[in-house]
């Protein structure tokens, strides 16, 4: 196995790492993704505009909230209470 640094890691999340090729793999729980140095810095670009622009959903009562949504009408004979 190459050697590989790690440049960052967020524990039960994910590492971004570099190999001796100069390879940077972004491991993710599910999905990893590889890059050429030129492409992981075009990616760092894309996910710090999407932070910039990312607002979280607020949630009014501190509660969660389950919404149903079907093609069913609306005279279903079980609706979901909020």
């Amino acid at each position: 196995m190459e050697d590989q640094r790690i440049l960052a890691n967020v524990e039960n999340f994910g590492t971004v790492s570099v190999c001796s090729g100069g390879v940077v793999h972004v491991n993710l729980p599910h999905c990893s993704l590889k890059f050429i140095p030129s492409d992981f810095s075009k990616f760092c670009e894309l996910i710090a505009k999407a932070r910039m622009n990312f607002e979280p959903p607020l949630r009014a009562s501190g509660k969660s909230r389950l919404q149903v949504v079907t093609s069913e009408s609306e005279d279903d004979p079980c609706p979901v209470e909020e």
